[in-house]
């Protein structure tokens, strides 16, 4: 396949992922790079009369419980309401390939500043040597190349967060985490990031192996090519964190997809920030049309076959 680089302001071309070829110099290995994210602003809305904790906070609303609108006719949340409620209270999202328009949810609006914060970013992880340009020994992290799933049951969403939590030792939050670490990045959000999502790989997503901590962009970068290649099974992921030894943070994000019949030649790859800031709309756009090819199951396989007629056999 023709190479369509496209790089971006926070993300560097990737390296070859313990692999023969890299996308980088393999031209039949389009690469696509990512950029800033953001994060929606929330609240959660509640008419009960009743005072609510915080932590009680999330279903508040009549209208708004799944289970007391299903029981009264009413009609329940939509997954967007439901998302902006769990934000609202600081409950984690998970990284998986989801529903809906991530970029309403998971972006922050364009400003004329957008320029200058990202020069003031990389200057300073720069300086620091944090994320793209962090220079030490690393810790690859990942469950190795994994075929995607056609379907995935509901997860249990408070898996990932119990999983991390005995990671750590006891502490369920990532911004938290990396505060006590002494490498968070500003006020920037952290999430619990899963190097495959589980809307691609399902139950054995939730394991140690597969979570690290990152920022909320560098999991919003990874979702329009999570969400591109959902239900096809002629994917591998091969996802890793490059984690700082000894701490569960992921100093970058390798996101590698190959198809199947040519597994030693990805057809996508980027390096992710660690610490990208939240993305702009514009920007998640742009995630969204570095992907777009990755939907075109009939394209890709069509690519496969003229490489392997080509070769004379698989790759």
């Amino acid at each position: 396949m023709p190479s369509k680089l496209r790089p971006t302001s926070f993300s560097s071309p990737s390296p070859s992922p313990s692999r023969s070829s890299s996308p980088a110099s393999g031209s039949a290995t389009p690469t696509r790079s990512p950029s800033l994210p953001p994060q929606t602003q929330a609240s959660a809305s509640s008419s009960t009369k009743r005072p609510r904790d915080d932590a009680d906070t999330f279903d508040a609303g009549a209208s708004k419980r799944p289970k007391r609108a299903a029981a009264t006719g009413e009609t329940p949340p939509s997954a967007a309401e439901l998302y902006k409620q769990q934000n609202a209270v600081g409950l984690q999202d998970t990284h998986s390939a989801r529903t809906g328009d991530m970029s309403s949810l998971r972006t922050t609006q364009d400003t004329p500043q957008d320029g200058l914060n990202l020069l003031a970013h990389v200057g300073s992880q720069a300086k620091d040597k944090k994320g793209l340009f962090y220079e030490g020994s690393v810790e690859r992290r990942g469950l190795g190349p994994q075929q995607v799933l056609t379907a995935v049951p509901d997860r249990d969403k408070g898996e990932h967060t119990n999983v991390f939590k005995g990671m750590t030792q006891g502490e369920p939050s990532s911004t938290k985490y990396q505060k006590n670490l002494g490498t968070a990045d500003g006020d920037t959000p952290y999430e619990i990031l899963h190097g495959m999502g589980h809307g691609e790989g399902g139950k054995k997503t939730q394991s140690a192996q597969n979570l690290a901590s990152a920022s909320h962009g560098a999991n919003t970068a990874m979702i329009p090519a999570d969400k591109a290649i959902s239900g096809n099974p002629d994917i591998l992921v091969d996802t890793r964190f490059n984690v700082r030894p000894g701490t569960h943070r992921a100093e970058s994000v390798d996101q590698t997809f190959f198809h199947k019949d040519r597994p030693t030649e990805p057809i996508f790859q980027q390096r992710i920030d660690g610490d990208l800031p939240k993305v702009t709309t514009s920007q998640y756009k742009q995630l969204q049309k570095d992907a777009e090819f990755l939907k075109d199951r009939e394209r890709l396989s069509a690519a496969v076959d003229l490489l392997n007629l080509k070769d004379g056999g698989k790759g």
